[in-house]
């Protein structure tokens, strides 16, 4: 049975566009759900943290963007082949956070 995902986020791209890309590259269909300022505030206690994105798979929630798009790279073998590359990649990641915020 093949797995199902559910992403939730703003309709824009900001955190989400990484993980819709990543979700696209492993060729998973997934429900992009895009809800505007109203829907958030009627949901934001519903969620972990209170924040998004937020990505169910098989309905199980899973937050945080950066530890969403880690744990789909590895599972579309993007991941690195040892510790040291893994420490490569994390550094890039964390780079491209401090740049964005």
């Amino acid at each position: 049975m093949a797995t199902k995902y559910k992403l939730t986020y703003f309709n824009g791209r900001g955190r989400a566009e990484a993980i819709r890309w990543l979700l696209v590259y492993m060729d998973e269909e997934f429900e992009d759900v895009r809800i505007d300022s109203e829907d958030w505030l009627k949901m934001k206690q519903t969620t972990p943290f209170g924040q998004l994105p937020l990505l169910e798979e098989d309905g199980k929630p899973i937050c945080q963007s950066l530890a969403i798009v880690r744990y789909l790279a590895k599972k579309a073998g993007l991941a690195g082949n040892n510790d040291w590359e893994d420490l490569q990649l994390d550094i890039v990641s964390d780079t491209l956070v401090d740049l964005r915020t």
